[in-house]
């Protein structure tokens, strides 16, 4: 009668047979044979080799690049649009009350409510967009300018129903934006330049990039 270790054995020899070389070393966790992976190395390395002979990683990155500008582009541009508006807007404002002589603020209600309407729809537009990875802070700024204008106009609107508008208080208001204002170019060449996107800085203050043989104008 068999002893336990010769059936275990026998058992092994069974495996052995049936599944050859690839049992043993599954058995004692031993790499495959040297020849075996010289050959798909040697196949790695020559599929490798085939592949930036064709150009194909080279337009891949390229692709993968362009890809990445314009997502870019799109925000940045996207963004202005809305931004570029309600300021616009806003001004228009300031500039109807600065003009207002022996006139009742009460006047100027239709355009302040427009003017709201415009703003409140551009600040919603603008919270919804989805920054690219490098332009969150500069888009977090963008919408605390978005609340203190927001704050501004409130004011005035509030300040035109009682035809009551003081100038002091709403040169604060008005302080405070600019405030707001100053800290989102330092944000969108920080975004600029962690995107290693080629920029410039106008006489005027403006900001010119470029995109893949293109530029662009922001601010």
């Amino acid at each position: 009668m068999a002893t336990p270790a010769q059936k275990h054995f026998r058992n092994e020899m069974r495996e052995l047979q049936k599944e050859g070389v690839e049992w043993y070393d599954k058995k004692y966790h031993y790499p495959k044979r040297g020849n075996k992976k010289k050959w798909s190395w040697g196949l790695v390395v020559f599929i490798l080799f085939a592949l930036f002979a064709s150009g194909i990683p080279m337009k891949l990155y390229h692709d993968l690049t362009v890809s990445h500008d314009q997502r870019i582009r799109a925000y940045v541009q996207e963004r202005e649009q809305y931004f570029s508006a309600s300021d616009q807007s806003f001004k228009q404002v300031m500039n109807d009350i600065n003009q207002l002589q022996n006139e009742s603020s009460q006047s100027l209600l239709p355009s302040i409510k427009e003017t709201k309407t415009t703003i409140e729809l551009h600040y919603e537009k603008v919270k919804k967009m989805k920054p690219p990875k490098h332009f969150k802070d500069f888009h977090k700024e963008t919408i605390q300018h978005y609340v203190m204008k927001l704050a501004a106009i409130d004011y005035i609107m509030d300040g035109a129903l009682e035809n009551r508008l003081e100038p002091t208080l709403l040169d604060t208001y008005i302080n405070e934006m600019n405030i707001k204002l100053s800290a989102l170019q330092p944000k969108l060449i920080e975004a600029l330049q962690k995107s290693d996107l080629r920029y410039q800085i106008e006489p005027d203050g403006t900001i010119t990039y470029w995109v893949k043989q293109h530029q662009y104008q922001s601010f």
